[in-house]
């Protein structure tokens, strides 16, 4: 998930970054994230950036979930 937030500028002054991340990892493992952007986004909600870097949050989390996804199907292949 780190690398998802630098990778997609899901940090900038790091106030709210480590909140961020660990609702991010929450949500993934409740098997919440998906990879849809509205449906991170309302997941997210309660977590505010004084930045704004809610877009790169975003990003980082359906990439996240994308890369998990990935690596699943590798797995059960």
């Amino acid at each position: 998930m780190q690398e998802a937030f630098i990778a997609h500028d899901g940090l900038q002054c790091g106030f709210c970054t480590p909140g961020q991340i660990m609702s991010a990892v929450g949500l993934i493992r409740e098997g919440e994230a998906g990879t849809d952007p509205e449906r991170v986004r309302e997941s997210m909600s309660g977590n505010l950036c004084r930045c704004g870097a809610y877009q790169g949050i975003t990003e980082a989390v359906v990439a996240a979930q994308r890369t998990l996804d990935a690596a699943s199907r590798k797995e059960v292949a």
